[in-house]
């Protein structure tokens, strides 16, 4: 599989200050997507001029636009998913999904590929995100398994049995979880670097993100002992104690609304499952 072929997606919506910056890092890859769709979701800067300018240059660009001015859904995935049925992924041996905001080292989609070909288990591979701080780059620690929506590639088989992407918050946290309860592998790599160029969480505001994450968990059907723990975690972060509570307000919010979980009541019980073997310091998708 070192000469994986993959379909690459991305949705962009007022992105003319990162596209550039993305297309280059596309464009310099030693191993290029056979086919790269990046979606136009009614932007209304210069992302679609700049899109059908990259369209024109590389051939392997295929620019999708849609109606300016739209009303975007939280998480974004159902778009994606729009532009993503069977017939066109399934001739390709993985699936590169990938934001707007992100750029990376030329041998990025090499390096990725030659984890599928060591690992056959192996259903999603994520880079190790960097984020700006100051002058420098941060790295954004997570669990091994856990990898981040920003940049995943999907196995085409695992992108099969998890049935695509999830609408909604929380979608790349359900992805992963499919993926494992099925018996796929999900990882992130350290020597595998992403540069995320704004900030996790910093288009809305670190209180809007925070209430955000907490209506993921919720979706996810995170168990409420496990999520107490985390918002503590975060209560101890700067700005203090505030974090936390946006994070718990965020979570509770689903439960006063009766809101339903995308995830299925199967899923929903190895999530939990996972999270007590994790807080009970048991073997879980943590080690």
């Amino acid at each position: 599989m070192s000469k994986m072929r993959y379909i690459a997606i991305t949705p962009a919506r007022d992105e003319e200050s990162f596209l550039p910056r993305l297309i280059a890092s596309m464009a310099a890859q030693t191993l290029k997507p056979a086919r790269w769709i990046i979606i136009d979701d009614g932007s209304t800067d210069a992302t679609a001029e700049i899109l059908d300018q990259a369209a024109v240059t590389y051939p392997w660009i295929d620019v999708k636009h849609l109606p300016i001015g739209r009303e975007r859904l939280p998480g974004g995935e159902s778009i994606l998913m729009q532009f993503l049925p069977k017939e066109v992924w399934q001739d390709y041996d993985a699936i590169l999904r990938i934001d707007a905001d992100t750029s990376f080292k030329p041998d990025f989609a090499e390096l990725l590929a030659a984890e599928f070909k060591r690992d056959p288990a192996l259903g999603i591979a994520g880079a190790t995100l960097f984020e700006p701080e100051g002058s420098a780059w941060r790295e954004i620690r997570s669990p091994g398994f856990h990898t981040r929506g920003a940049v995943k590639m999907y196995s085409r088989s695992c992108f099969e049995a998890i049935e695509g992407l999830s609408s909604g918050l929380g979608w790349d946290t359900l992805d992963e979880a499919r993926a494992m309860m099925l018996g796929y592998k999900s990882r992130s790599f350290r020597h595998i670097r992403a540069y995320h160029h704004r900030p996790q969480g910093s288009a809305g505001g670190y209180l809007k993100g925070n209430l955000a994450a907490g209506r993921a968990a919720y979706n996810v059907g995170y168990h409420p002992l496990f999520l107490m723990m985390r918002a503590a975690k975060r209560g101890l972060s700067w700005p203090p104690v505030i974090g936390g509570m946006y994070l718990l307000a965020g979570y509770l919010e689903g439960y006063l609304r009766r809101n339903q979980k995308t995830a299925s009541p199967d899923l929903v019980k190895y999530i939990r499952r996972q999270q007590l073997r994790r807080l009970l310091m048991m073997e879980s998708v943590w080690r």
